[in-house]
């Protein structure tokens, strides 16, 4: 023990440690006085502490083998004899062992430095890298009376439609910004739901012919104030680009993120210089975010004022063709819409063949009049690379994957949305519904109680999913009147009655259908979900009089949807003619009716998806025991709305249950 600490003191590390103490301890006082000065976070001392701590046994090593003199660092001599007193030139050796020390030295300095910053919020967002995400939250209307109020909500989601076309910045969608609209909550709070980097927040206030437009950027880590701007302006559309134009290019600024070329092109676009124009195409943008635009006219009216008022604007045309395709593609007796749209879609092209106006709504045209879904689907991924975080259009892209039968691409652009609209529970009950049509079902459950996000159709699947692993349908049952009851609003009332069949309560979903009375009606050529699930309930009844009174009507008014050639013109009429064939014990009708059924199906995904389980269900019905079999095992290999431990239990199939063909596939899937 004397020997070491003879040398520890010959080596000089007793002095170098109480050096390196007193000098830590000063830091500390400095410290002490100069954080709270400079608004350095005073947890931060902490870390300094701590570093000093890690420090100290890399200091005792340094001090062992290396002497700090008038001479520099020198390698320490050893003990002995042939000792000069003379330091020692330093060797390739503890070259290498010095910046060893210093390396690790900045490592503990940048770990504890990182470490505070994290916990602070200052630091960057580890989990997202690459392109900034950007909150827009909604603009406060000052000085607006209740007919010009829209124009402040126009203006915000004009603004995140401008930004959602940049390349260099990633844009929250409107519906999930809406829930801090007056909001009281700080900025952080606001910046950790939405998963942003920075949030901007503004307002508009209109004086006669005059506008002001605040706005400042704020980061959402650290609360602090990176941009602030006033613009008063000469209220015309054209200053009101403009403004949104600088807006983005300081957000970009700010978050250090460089415009691409498409972003300096997707800017400089004016879309109108008509505020008239501009002002009904905002009225328009408000009735398409509040209302179901299929069913307003005032919607269609207003973009086609804003055409007549401005015949160069093309945005306007291209959402007005959207309007007039999607109103053909569910109202087919509409002969007008379809030539209307084909008009605009020229004028777009001659106007601006090369925007994105032309490239979305030829899509429009493509997707909805013409049907072409392959050819629909590359028009949207082009439209997606120049709006890259238009959750509108990324949307859309869910339901032609679906048709087209990608649903593994379906998963991650819904992954996307959720990205851009974190707040919106339809997202996640969409990512779990997908999974639980590919009849991925750990995943889907695991993506169930991953997110915190609530709304019938998340509760429902977690209560089908839960089904699956205890596999009693009675308690199912209960589960699913108790959600009924939570969503009165927005719940599947079908899904209840689905659940009384499955549970064999009959009477009860007999009760439920007359309880819904009167509230359904037919839709176009389809009878109604309520006429279905009557046909259903009074076949598992046995009432045969209840059958003699409804399925005569039912059948009449299908028999409009007959073609020249004597067979039904949709594959929807089709099932549910094949249904009454069924109930009415005309088996071979039935049959060959769900064959088409099936045979059409292939050709649309979304089809097969929503109606092979109803397919295979009427074949139960109608006793055909092998193809039912064969359709349910389909079924369970593609994605569809059957699942193998709910599907085969149910009462459809109850004609067939003990047939050896239907046997089997009981044997298969248990």
């Amino acid at each position: 023990m004397k020997r070491l600490l003879s040398e520890l003191q010959r080596r000089r590390v007793l002095r170098t440690a109480a050096l390196y103490i007193v000098g830590a301890w000063l830091v500390m006082q400095v410290g002490d006085v100069v954080f709270p000065a400079l608004d350095i976070p005073e947890r931060s001392l902490r870390y300094v502490l701590f570093a000093a701590l890690l420090g100290f046994p890399a200091v005792i090593v340094f001090g062992w083998f290396f002497d700090v003199g008038a001479h520099g660092i020198s390698r320490t001599p050893p003990a002995g004899p042939e000792e000069s007193g003379e330091p020692r030139p330093l060797r390739a050796a503890d070259y290498v062992l010095l910046t060893a020390f210093l390396a690790v030295a900045i490592a503990i300095v940048y770990s504890m430095a990182d470490r505070a910053a994290d916990e602070q919020g200052l630091a960057p967002d580890r989990s997202r890298t690459g392109t900034p995400m950007v909150a827009v939250l909604p603009f406060t209307a000052v000085s607006m009376d209740g007919d010009n109020a829209f124009f402040a909500t126009g203006v915000h989601d004009d603004l995140l439609t401008r930004l959602a076309q940049l390349e260099s910045l990633r844009v929250i969608s409107r519906t999930s910004v809406l829930e801090f609209k007056n909001t009281v909550r700080n900025i952080r709070e606001i910046g950790a739901r939405l998963g942003a980097d920075v949030i901007l927040e503004g307002g508009i206030q209109s004086a006669g012919d005059r506008i002001r437009i605040n706005a400042q950027l704020i980061d959402a880590h650290t609360d602090e104030h990176l941009w602030a701007h006033t613009y008063d302006r000469d209220l015309t559309a054209a200053n009101i680009f403009d403004v949104q134009t600088e807006i983005a290019r300081a957000i970009a600024s700010a978050m250090h993120a460089t415009l691409t070329p498409q972003d300096v092109n997707q800017l400089a676009v004016i879309p109108t210089e008509n505020m008239a124009a501009y002002r009904e195409y905002l009225r328009a943008v408000e009735i398409r975010n509040t209302q179901r635009v299929w069913k307003n006219e005032e919607y269609g009216k207003a973009l086609e004022s804003a055409i007549e008022l401005d015949p160069l604007f093309t945005r306007a045309m291209a959402e007005l063709v959207g309007h007039y395709t999607f109103t053909n593609f569910f109202h087919q007796e509409d002969t007008t819409s379809t030539p209307k749209a084909e008009a605009l879609l020229e004028r777009i092209r001659t106007l601006a063949p090369n925007s994105a106006d032309h490239l979305i709504a030829k899509f429009y045209y493509t997707y909805y009049a013409l049907k072409d879904y392959p050819t629909a689907y590359e028009l949207i991924k082009q439209a997606e690379s120049l709006r890259p975080s238009d959750v509108r259009l990324l949307e859309i892209m869910t339901y032609i994957q679906r048709r087209l039968g990608v649903f593994d691409e379906r998963v991650d652009t819904v992954r996307k949305l959720i990205e851009l609209d974190p707040l919106n529970s339809q997202r996640e009950a969409a990512l779990v519904w997908n999974l639980g049509w590919m009849h991925r079902y750990d995943e889907a459950l695991a993506a169930s109680k991953a997110t915190e996000a609530e709304s019938y159709q998340l509760a429902y699947w977690r209560s089908l999913l839960n089904l699956r692993e205890h596999r009693d349908i009675g308690r199912w049952l209960t589960d699913q009147e108790t959600i009924y009851e939570r969503y009165v609003n927005e719940a599947d009332r079908m899904s209840l009655w689905e659940a009384h069949i499955a549970a064999r309560d009959f009477a009860g979903a007999e009760q439920l259908l007359d309880s819904l009375r009167d509230n359904d009606s037919e839709i176009g050529v389809y009878m109604s979900e309520q006429d279905v699930a009557s046909i259903i309930t009074a076949w598992l009844l046995g009432d045969e009089q209840a059958l003699a009174e409804v399925l005569p009507a039912k059948r009449a008014f299908l028999e409009q949807s007959r073609g020249s050639d004597g067979e039904f013109i949709n594959f929807g009429t089709n099932l549910e003619m094949a249904l009454i064939a069924a109930a009415e014990g005309n088996t071979g009708e039935a049959q060959r009716l769900v064959r088409m059924v099936l045979r059409e199906a292939r050709k649309d995904m979304t089809n097969q998806t929503a109606m092979l389980a109803n397919a295979c269900q009427v074949l139960g019905m109608s006793g055909a025991a092998a193809a039912a079999a064969d359709c349910l095992r389909t079924a369970f290999s593609v994605p569809s709305s059957a699942h193998p431990f709910l599907e085969p239990h149910l009462p459809y199939y109850d004609p067939v249950r003990e047939d050896p063909a239907f046997e089997a596939l009981l044997a298969e899937i248990e």
